[in-house]
C-alpha cells in the first residue's frame, strides 16, 4: 500500500503540473487546476483502497488461505468488493475523470472564454481592455529630458493603441496618476476596470535608446507578453517601436487589425529626431502648465521650432492649435488673435496629414467656436472613425449632440469617455456639464461627487453642485456650494460669484445677490443678466443680454441650451431683444 501511495502522489505531482501548463497555455480560469486537484484528490481513497483489497488477493483475484499456500486442500472466494475495487476500475474511473476536466476545460474555451467577441459579460473585464501605466526611466533624479522623453514614448504608444477599435485603452489623464505608485497591478486594474495592464521603462544614453516592456493580466499576475527593444536612436526605429508594441499587444490579447488600421499604425508623423524632440517638450508643457491656457509664449515658441525643423509636421501643428484654442477658450487669448492663429495651424495639420485623428478634433473644437455646429460633429465623427479609443473626442461628440437635443446619445457619449479616462476630473466634469443640461441634477450632482473624491478643493465641481442644487429648490445648499467654490476658483472668481449672486436671487435674498454683483463689476453677460431676470428685473436683464451678445454672440447657443434659462427665454421680450440685434434662435 505505501508503494502504491508514493507511486499516486509522485503521478498526481505531475498530472498537476501538466494541467497548469496546460491552463496557462490555454489562459483556463483559476477553477481548472483545483478541479484537477479535487478530483486526484477524491481518487486517492479510491487507490488505496483497490491497494488494500487486491493485495490480499492472488493474481486472478482469489485469495489464498494459510493451508493452501502450505498444501492444503482448502481455497476460499477472495474480500468481498474485490471485483468493485480492481484495478481495471481504477484506472478506468482515473480516466473518466480527466476526461471529464477536460470536456468541461474545452466548453470553456469555447462558449466561456473572456476574450471572445462576447467578452463584455458580468464575469469580469475583457481581456482586450488595457492601461499602459507610465513609463518609468533609470535616468538621473531631475532629468527632465529623460522624463520628457519616456512621457513621448509613453504618449506615442497610447495613441497607436486607441487607434485599434477592439480595444479599450484608459486614456492618459487616468494612467499618469499611477507614476511612482505602490499599488499592486491587480488594483489598479481594478480602480480603472481593465483586465490587462502594460508596464515598462525607457532609457537613453547617447544614441541608443532601450524599451522594455511587459503586458500583464491583471487577475492572475501572469506574463502575456514581454519585449525589450535596443535599437539607435533615430525618429524612424522610435516610432518603429511604438508600431512594434501596438501590434504584439493587439496579437496578444486576441484584438482585430483590419488593413486600414495596420496601415495607420505604420505611419510616421516625422522623421526628424530634432522636430520630435521639441514637440515632446512642448506636450510636456502644455500638459503640465497650459491646459488652462497658461504657458502660452514657451508652448507657442516650442511648437514653432519643432515646425521649423520639419514643415511637414502635422502633430506640432495639431499641439499649436490645441494650445491657441486652449488660450481662447480660457479667455487669455482674445477671439480675433486666437481664431486666426489656430485656424491656420490645424487647416497646416490636415494639409499634411488629412487621417490624423488628433487634428480633426482640433478642427472640431475650432469649429465649434466659431459656432458652425454641423461641420464640427462632422469633424468628430471622423475623428472617431479615425480613432475610436479617443476620450476627448467621445466628450466633444457628446457636447455636440446636446447641442442638437440628442440628450440620451450625449450622456451616452459622455458616459464612454468616462469609461475611458475613469480618474479623468475633465470627463468626469464634462459629464455633470451633459446631465445638467439634460436635466439629470441629481445624476450631476453625483458626478461632481465623484470629482471631489478624488479632489476635494476642485471649484468646478463645487461649483456644478451649485447650479444642480439651485434648479431642485435646495436655495441653501447652492448658496452654500457656491460659497465653497468661491476661494478655490483663483482667477475663475468672476465666474462663480455670478454664480453665487444666481443662488441668492433665487434664495430670495436680492440685497446680497446685488452685493455680489457690486463686487463682480464685470463686463455684460448673460450669467449677470440671468442675475436681474431672478431678481424680477426683466427689462435691466434684456438690456445687459443684448450687450453681452454684440460683445459675443456664441452667448445666445449656451442660453438657448441651458435649463436654469429657460424662463427667461420663453419671455417674449427675448425675441424682441433678439429681433432689435438682428439675431435669431437658431443663430
Amino acid at each position: 500500500m505505501w508503494q502504491v501511495l508514493a507511486i499516486y502522489l509522485v503521478g498526481g505531482w505531475a498530472v498537476l503540473q501538466v494541467v497548469d501548463t496546460l491552463a496557462s497555455v490555454l489562459q483556463l480560469p483559476d477553477w481548472a487546476p483545483s478541479m484537477a486537484l479535487f478530483l486526484i484528490i477524491i481518487g486517492l481513497p479510491i487507490v488505496l483502497a483497490t491497494a488494500v483489497i487486491q493485495g490480499r488477493s492472488g493474481p486472478s483475484g482469489v485469495e489464498i488461505p494459510a493451508e493452501a499456500a502450505s498444501g492444503g486442500t482448502t481455497a476460499t472466494a477472495g474480500p468481498p468488493g474485490r471485483d468493485l475495487f480492481s484495478w481495471r476500475n481504477a484506472l478506468g474511473g482515473g480516466v473518466a475523470a480527466f476526461a471529464l476536466w477536460g470536456v468541461v476545460s474545452a466548453g470553456w474555451i469555447l462558449l466561456g472564454d473572456t476574450r471572445g467577441a462576447a467578452a463584455d459579460d458580468a464575469s469580469g473585464p475583457d481581456l482586450r481592455s488595457i492601461a499602459v501605466l507610465p513609463f518609468v526611466t533609470r535616468a538621473a533624479s531631475g532629468d527632465e529630458d529623460a522624463v520628457i522623453f519616456a512621457e513621448g514614448m509613453h504618449d506615442d504608444v497610447l495613441t497607436q493603441l486607441s487607434k485599434i477599435d477592439s480595444l479599450t485603452v484608459i486614456s492618459r489623464t487616468s494612467v499618469m496618476q499611477y507614476a511612482g505608485t505602490t499599488k499592486t497591478i491587480r488594483d489598479i486594474a481594478t480602480e480603472l476596470g481593465v483586465a490587462t495592464v502594460l508596464e515598462g521603462g525607457v532609457d537613453r544614453a547617447g544614441s541608443r535608446v532601450r524599451v522594455n516592456v511587459q503586458l500583464i493580466e491583471a487577475v492572475t499576475d501572469r506574463h502575456l507578453w514581454a519585449e525589450t527593444y535596443d535599437e539607435e536612436f533615430t525618429a524612424e526605429n522610435v516610432f518603429a517601436i511604438r508600431t512594434d508594441l501596438a501590434r504584439e499587444i493587439a496579437r496578444a490579447l486576441k484584438a482585430t487589425l483590419s488593413p486600414e488600421v495596420e496601415q495607420r499604425l505604420a505611419e510616421r508623423p516625422t522623421d526628424n529626431v530634432d522636430a520630435l524632440e521639441l514637440a515632446n517638450r512642448a506636450h510636456y508643457v502644455f500638459e503640465s502648465r497650459g491646459a488652462f491656457g497658461g504657458a502660452l509664449d514657451e508652448v507657442e515658441s516650442l511648437y514653432l521650432q519643432a515646425i521649423e525643423a520639419d514643415p511637414g509636421y502635422a502633430a506640432a501643428y495639431v499641439g499649436l492649435a490645441n494650445a491657441y484654442l486652449s488660450a481662447w477658450n480660457w479667455q487669455r487669448l482674445p477671439p480675433e488673435e486666437a481664431q486666426p492663429k489656430a485656424r491656420g495651424a490645424v487647416e497646416r495639420a490636415l494639409e499634411f496629414d488629412p487621417n490624423l485623428a488628433a487634428a480633426h478634433v482640433a478642427h472640431a473644437r475650432l469649429l465649434d467656436f466659431e459656432l458652425r455646429h454641423d461641420e464640427a460633429t462632422r469633424a468628430i465623427q471622423r475623428a472617431l472613425e479615425l480613432n475610436p479609443g479617443s476620450s476627448d473626442a467621445h466628450a466633444l461628440y457628446a457636447q455636440q449632440l446636446q447641442r442638437q437635443g440628442r440628450y440620451e446619445e450625449a450622456v451616452r457619449e459622455g458616459r464612454v469617455a468616462v469609461t475611458l479616462d475613469p480618474l479623468s476630473i475633465l470627463s468626469r466634469q464634462r459629464l455633470a456639464d451633459r446631465l445638467f443640461y439634460t436635466r439629470d441634477y441629481e445624476g450631476s450632482i453625483i458626478e461632481s461627487d465623484k470629482v471631489l473624491e478624488m479632489e476635494p478643493g476642485d471649484w468646478y465641481a463645487w461649483y456644478n453642485k451649485g447650479w444642480s442644487l439651485g434648479m431642485l429648490g435646495r436655495d441653501d445648499g447652492a448658496v452654500a456650494a457656491f460659497e465653497t467654490a468661491l476661494p478655490l476658483a483663483d482667477d475663475q472668481e468672476g465666474t462663480v460669484r455670478s454664480g453665487l449672486a444666481w443662488a441668492l436671487a433665487r434664495a430670495d435674498r436680492p440685497a446680497e445677490a446685488r452685493e455680489q454683483l457690486e463686487i463682480l463689476d464685470a463686463e455684460p453677460s448673460y450669467d449677470i443678466a440671468l442675475v436681474w431676470w431672478e431678481m424680477g428685473e426683466a427689462q435691466r436683464a434684456f438690456d445687459v443680454l443684448a450687450q453681452a451678445l454684440e460683445d459675443d454672440p456664441r452667448q445666445l447657443q449656451r442660453m438657448l441650451l441651458d435649463p436654469s434659462a429657460e424662463a427667461f427665454t420663453a419671455d417674449p421680450g427675448f425675441d424682441a431683444m433678439l429681433q432689435r440685434l438682428g439675431m435669431a434662435r437658431e443663430d
